[in-house]
């Protein structure tokens, strides 16, 4: 199954690692490196170009690593409790 996120771009669920709200760690120095990094080393997509209100972590599995597919970090426009309400992982989000 695919979770559809907006402007062409689509995750296969199995590949998500977490779904994270922008507004409650944008804060934190520790978020801002991250995602810093992962605009630097090219991984960091956008999923349309409205303000994003949450980003998703996916990773692949280690024999799709081997083939040079690795995480990636994507901005969303949608909010982290839409997205976990449309993966089915409702009962798992936190405020």
């Amino acid at each position: 199954m695919f979770l559809y996120l907006g402007a062409a771009v689509s995750v296969k669920k199995s590949d998500i690692i977490g779904i994270f709200d922008i507004d409650n760690v944008n804060t934190q120095k520790t978020t801002k490196d991250f995602l810093r990094c992962a605009e630097k080393e090219k991984k960091l997509i956008l999923a349309g170009d409205d303000l994003p209100k949450s980003f998703l972590l996916t990773g692949k599995s280690r024999t799709a690593r081997s083939r040079g597919m690795d995480e990636r970090v994507i901005l969303c426009k949608l909010s982290a409790r839409s997205l976990c309400g449309r993966a089915g992982q409702q009962e798992n989000y936190e405020k």
